[in-house]
Formats: structure tokens, sequence, C-alpha cells
């Protein structure tokens, strides 16, 4: 028997207002420190995966990382989360951080980067034994665009087996974390031209293949899914994760969990020490299983 998804909305308390949300150019200056290692899985720069190791025999759990920026090659590509490598490694959380070719860079949009994230997470299920990674303890993290391709590869298993980003799923995580991240790209599209420049969302979701790249009509993925918003965030404000949760009222499997973070900006969810991301990170930890 289906049952209706009941939308819930949780506000956190995070304490003291911060002054102002993190702009931009304190993101952009964040000091980001080398990774453990760094894999490839294809020709280009930008098809490779960031790993930080925790100390410690493991196994590890898991924070699969996927970054924002527009699916613009006018943005950093992985490096841009490197900052958060040492700040989950530290709790003992290993960080699986993956770089994928954008919309307009060449062999990106539709599909291949969508085919580059999966390939980024198969990679993970083959690797998981020769740096003690534990394949049960998974959570995928995804910001901004990357919040996009978090909530799609959670469903990408229940893809048409005509579509070319049709794959046996290898990998199941715990929850999906998106944030600040855009879920329903028929609602969010006329915006895209706007934030991210011309081109790139015809490239990454053609009309005609929007069923297969936009999470809102795929199945849920049927785990936890969080989506975190900073409420001032001018970006990606907090209706962008109701559209999501909207258009999925009604069918089966868990509602999404919306987290309005007050006082946040888009920037702050993926920030230390920002409060926000001190929430984030505790949920990381939380779905992980580690308190």
């Amino acid at each position: 028997m289906k049952r209706c998804a009941i939308l819930t909305l949780s506000v956190l308390a995070i304490g003291p207002a911060s002054a102002e949300p993190v702009e931009l150019a304190v993101f952009r200056d964040l000091l980001r420190p080398p990774p453990t290692l760094q894999l490839t899985y294809g020709d280009a720069p930008s098809q490779g995966i960031d790993v930080f190791l925790p100390d410690g025999s493991g196994p590890h759990p898991v924070a699969v990382l996927i970054h924002g920026g527009c699916w613009s090659v006018a943005t950093a590509g992985r490096e841009q989360m490197r900052h958060l490598g040492p700040d989950l490694t530290r709790r003992g959380v290993a960080v699986w951080s993956i770089g994928y070719r954008r919309a307009n860079e060449n062999g990106g949009g539709y599909p291949g980067t969508y085919q580059d994230v999966g390939a980024a997470l198969d990679r993970l299920a083959e690797e998981a034994g020769a740096h003690h990674l534990d394949l049960s303890r998974v959570v995928f993290v995804g910001h901004s665009a990357g919040g996009h391709l978090a909530l799609w590869a959670a469903s990408r298993g229940s893809l048409p087996a005509a579509s070319p980003l049709r794959a046996i799923t290898r990998l199941v995580p715990r929850a999906v974390i998106s944030l600040g991240g855009v879920g329903d790209l028929a609602t969010f599209a006329r915006f895209v031209p706007v934030l991210c420049g011309p081109g790139i969302v015809e490239r990454l979701a053609p009309a005609d293949k929007l069923s297969e790249v936009s999470p809102a009509a795929l199945p849920p993925a049927g785990v936890p899914i969080f989506l975190v918003s900073g409420v001032l965030d001018r970006l990606t404000p907090p209706w962008v994760a109701y559209d999501y949760a909207r258009a999925l009222r009604g069918r089966s499997g868990r509602a999404p969990q919306l987290i309005n973070v007050p006082d946040a900006g888009h920037f702050d969810l993926v920030t230390p020490p920002a409060p926000a991301w001190q929430e984030v990170r505790r949920l990381i930890e939380a779905s992980l299983g580690l308190k």
C-alpha cells in the first residue's frame, strides 16, 4: 500500500546569529589541503577523485562529496571541497570527493556528466577493500549543483533499461544530504541561464531527457533524504528544496526532510567553522551511525 509522503520541516537552532552569511570571496579563499591520494577514472582532468583517509585501520565510514559550481567549468571542480576533507577525517570519516565533466566541458552534459558521477561511485565500490572503507556506511553529500547530482545518483538504478544512464546499483547510501541543491530541474531550469550562463541547462537536461536527469521525475531513492537550505541563500533559496519535496508528495517511500538553517547563506553550508556546517557535519555523523 502506498502511503502519502508527509512533508517534514525542521528549523535548526544553531545558537547566536552570525553577522553576515559567508560570501563567495571568503569561500574561495579557504585553505584547501591536498588529499591523501587522488584517483582517476577517465582521461579528462575533471574525471578524478580526491580521497581523504582517517588515521587507523578502519573500516572507515565514507562521505561521498559532490561539488557544485553551476555545472560549469567557469568554477573550480572537486578542489573546492578539499577544505572539508580534514574536518571529516578528524572525526573518523573517510572522504570520497568526486569530480565530473561539467555541462559546458568537452564530453560533459547529457549523458557524460551523469555517467561520470556513476563511474566515480562505481570506483568507490571497487576500491573499498584497498582503502579499508565500509560500504555499509556511506552517505552522499552534494552542494548546490552537486546536490542535484547526489539526489540523481541515489535514484539512477530506477532509470529505464534503454537509458544510457542506467546502471546496476553497486552502492546504496544510508542517506542523501543535499546542501542548497536542486532536485526539480523542470521548475529551476528558467533560473539556470541567469545564475550559470547560457547553454548550461540545454546541455545538462535536454527537454526530451528531463525524465532521466531530474531527481523529481525519478522514483524516490528509498533512503533518508535531507534537503538543507540556508534561509538567507540568494542562489538556491529554501523554496528550491520545497519544489522537490512537493514533487514527491503522494509517492510511496520516505518523505524528504526539509531543514532550514537560520542566518545561513549558500556557502555557510560548506564552510567550517560556520555554525551551519557544524550542523551539517552532525547530520553526516548521525547518518553514518557515529552519534
